[in-house]
């Protein structure tokens, strides 16, 4: 009803075009009719003399080769033989010519009938002034293909949730995964958008790009954390190391706690490595690299509790590296480290049960992990089960579609 003010002018608009269209196939129908008959005529004629010519050939070619070798008081007998034969076959190949003639003629006239209504079509829908945007003819070329766009983009989804929750333990991995999942999320949105995707797809790799890149920006801070606390502390140890009795010494402790300073710092460096979870190191003595080593599912946990290796990292410093520690700056830092800890922590849960919607999503819908047919069809209460409960978030999914009935991820309809 809302759209109803805007397409009843439109239909007035190309109201024409359709009236010329009409107009233009019932003239074409017309000399379509006419050549169809004609073309049954001559092949009709074709059928009928043929073979009845290709005789007369034959006996004309025999004719001919006997009166080369015939008596001299035969010759004049073979020649009347062969005028009988060639004004018998005459009529037949003329009939068999104007018959061809009349086949070309009604070829000739279906193609010319059929640009002319072409012609008159392509004038009365340019001269309305509507046309297709070069959105409309995107989307026309999206749903002619959206059968493989459907299962790229389930193959892109099923490997940018994979490596997003490796990515967790295996940092090397976060740039390939936020790749597979920023084209997941590509794709998706362009069969939302054209009416063919639902926005709950959308939502969900939207979902999955925007925890990995969380992920790192939380991860960047952690990092900074550790540079951070590496400096404050050495300060805090040379500080300590410089100090010295005496008002004369007092006032000179700046000055011999900035000589200390370098050594300080990679006293506390040493220390901070130590703290770390074997397997990660602290490059340039400040930034940290490297995965810890799983050797169980313990350290699979503090990895994923730490939010990924680098909160896992900060953990096992915050708790076991103490060498200049202390004072307000110190505990705020570490506060601070921990807060981003635990962010990284929320965020990995979010990531990880956005990859279990989707996947459990694609194992519905999907082009790849779909529940086919056959299973949808097991016998007894687990079948039928599982055939209502997919048909349900089916509809929950469908729900999300722009365009009402384009539409049928659980293929009913087949």
């Amino acid at each position: 009803m809302g759209q109803a003010d805007e397409v009843l002018p439109r239909l007035a608009q190309i109201q024409d075009r359709y009236e010329t269209a009409g107009s233009a196939l019932a003239t074409f129908a017309e000399v379509l009719d006419w050549a169809q008959s004609d073309v049954s005529s001559a092949i009709e004629v074709r059928e009928s003399t043929s073979g009845t010519i290709a005789t007369y050939d034959a006996q004309i070619s025999e004719t001919q080769h006997s009166m080369q070798w015939a008596p001299a008081d035969q010759i004049e007998e073979y020649r009347d033989e062969l005028v009988r034969l060639e004004n018998a076959v005459e009529p037949m190949t003329t009939s068999l010519l104007q018959a061809q003639s009349s086949y070309d003629q009604a070829l000739t006239a279906v193609h010319e009938a059929g640009d002319a209504a072409e012609r008159r079509i392509t004038e009365a829908v340019d001269a309305d002034g509507l046309s297709d945007s070069a959105w409309d003819s995107f989307k026309s070329w999206v749903t002619d293909n959206m059968g493989w766009i459907k299962v790229l983009k389930d193959a892109l989804s099923i490997i940018a949730t994979a490596l997003g929750v490796l990515s967790i333990f295996f940092p090397l991995l976060l740039p390939f995964a936020a790749a597979f999942a920023l084209a997941t999320l590509v794709t998706s949105s362009t069969l939302a958008a054209t009416g063919n995707g639902s926005w709950l797809d959308v939502g969900l790799d939207f979902v999955a790009l925007a925890t990995l890149g969380v992920g790192s920006v939380l991860g960047s801070g952690v990092k900074i954390g550790v540079r951070a606390l590496k400096a404050t502390r050495a300060s805090r140890l040379a500080w300590r190391t410089a100090k010295q009795p005496g008002i004369l010494k007092a006032l000179s402790r700046p000055a011999r706690a900035v000589r200390q300073f370098g050594s300080a710092s990679a006293r506390v460096g040493d220390d901070l490595a130590r703290a770390l979870p074997e397997g990660m190191v602290l490059r340039n003595g400040a930034e940290l690299a490297g995965r810890p080593v799983y050797r169980s599912l313990e350290d699979v946990w503090k990895v994923f509790r730490g939010g990924g290796t680098d909160g896992a990292a900060f953990a096992s410093i915050a708790k076991h590296a103490r060498l200049g520690s202390g004072g307000m700056i110190d505990d705020a830092i570490l506060y601070g480290g921990q807060s981003m800890r635990d962010m990284a922590f929320t965020n990995n849960i979010i990531g990880v049960a956005d990859a279990a919607v989707s996947w459990h999503d694609d194992f519905i819908n999907g082009g790849i992990l779909g529940i086919t047919p056959d299973m949808r069809e097991v016998p007894g209460q687990v079948g039928r089960a599982l055939g209502q409960y997919s048909d349900w978030w089916s509809e929950v999914d469908g729900g999300t579609f722009d365009v009402v009935g384009n539409w049928d991820p659980a293929g009913r309809s087949s």
